[in-house]
């Protein structure tokens, strides 16, 4: 009997995360999540509220998709312990930009033009999330090309939503036009969305650099004390 070296798990091409209900992240995480996302479109969570999110995500990174009427709001959401927020330009104050501690995903509209896609470059965003609806089928090749414009005009990594039983084939086509992370709305379908990005085959690299998501990760809400300038340590 010998002991040898444990190879390291291989990390996967794509990260699995959960779109859902705050009561459903506890066990979005417990099932394997990369990264949670709270889903309060309809109305913005109470403070007490945030901090059980906080809790219930844990180490993960945790976003929020609700409305910010402001930078005050924004500020809140992050000392509360909100590491990104998911928002629609055309209902979202430019001003919730304003805090550098906050991660931006910028939900895009349905067939952005090349001027918007540019436009984006003076805005710190961490990636781009495609129009809020999952991928149930096959891309077509029309799709496929109008997402590689979008990737390579925004240099930015997409997100978008799928279904849990998306094939293979379907996650390896999103993966080629720069989607960095699916997100599903069942708990139940994390784990067989992860055992599908586990057996797609090798990334085929290229020669230009790749834009890398990185989300920030789960952080505990800093204690404020009477300086305002006090930021968030990550």
């Amino acid at each position: 009997m010998g002991f040898g070296a444990a190879r390291p798990a291989p990390r996967p091409s794509m990260l699995a995360g959960f779109l859902g209900r705050a009561a459903e992240v506890a066990a979005a995480r417990a099932a394997g999540a990369d990264l949670v996302v709270a889903d309060s479109r309809r109305a913005a969570p109470a403070k007490g509220d945030l901090a059980k999110l906080r809790a219930a995500a844990a180490d993960l990174p945790l976003g929020a998709w609700t409305p910010v009427a402001g930078a005050a709001a924004a500020r809140e959401l992050r000392q509360a312990g909100i590491d990104f927020l998911i928002l629609e330009p055309e209902s979202t104050a430019a001003s919730v930009l304003l805090d550098d501690d906050l991660g931006y995903v910028l939900v895009l509209p349905e067939s952005p033009d090349e001027p918007f896609l540019r436009s984006l470059e003076s805005l710190h965003l961490e990636a781009l999330y495609l129009s809020p609806r999952p991928w149930s089928g096959p891309l077509t090749v029309a799709a496929q090309v109008e997402l590689s414009r979008v990737h390579l005009i925004s240099r930015r990594p997409l997100l978008c939503e799928v279904a849990p039983d998306a094939t293979a084939d379907d996650l390896q086509c999103l993966r080629s036009v720069g989607v960095a992370a699916l997100l599903v709305a069942s708990v139940d379908g994390i784990a067989r969305l992860k055992e599908t990005i586990a057996a797609l085959p090798p990334r085929r690299q290229r020669r230009e650099e790749r834009p890398v998501l990185s989300l920030p990760r789960g952080q505990a809400p800093a204690v404020e004390d009477d300086d305002d300038d006090d930021r968030l340590a990550r």
